[in-house]
């Protein structure tokens, strides 16, 4: 009876340990939804703003709705892939002719230390956790005239 006792305990326990181990095994890494801006700056030649615009127009044809952006971690390993949206005209905010074409993507991606977003084959931007972490995991990337100070 003692002994039946021990052996119940034992495969209680057992599998109550294979369940535990089971259910780490199903849990996903944390992801999280990564949303972001293309920014192409330049002299568009029509400034009709909030009508649609490409890359094209200031002398980036591969930039366009479409365009693949591919998310990867620090060491290189692909996370996501996704299209660019929209492709909106807005006044730039430096004076004169110069304005922006505004392009957005979104995609889900699990955690890493670190990430390598690239649009088209312009060559990747590097991005810690922390600096996604500190603007609510939102990637913004400009090319064009004023990339040097920042864009916006």
């Amino acid at each position: 009876m003692v002994r039946r006792a021990a052996r119940r305990r034992s495969l209680v326990l057992v599998l109550a340990v294979l369940a535990l181990a089971s259910a780490a095994c199903d849990r996903e890494p944390p992801s999280h939804k990564m949303e972001g801006t293309y920014i192409v700056h330049g002299f568009f030649p029509d400034r009709d703003f909030g009508t649609p615009c490409r890359g094209a127009d200031v002398g980036y044809p591969d930039l366009r709705q479409g365009t693949t952006v591919t998310v990867k971690d620090g060491a290189g390993a692909t996370l996501g892939n996704v299209a660019l949206e929209g492709g909106t005209l807005r006044k730039g905010p430096l004076r004169g002719r110069d304005d922006d074409c505004v392009f957005s993507f979104s995609l889900t991606v699990p955690e890493r230390d670190a990430y390598r977003i690239e649009v088209g084959r312009r060559g990747s931007v590097r991005f810690t956790r922390s600096d996604l972490q500190r603007s609510n995991w939102k990637a913004d990337l400009t090319i064009g005239a004023y990339t040097m100070f920042g864009g916006i």
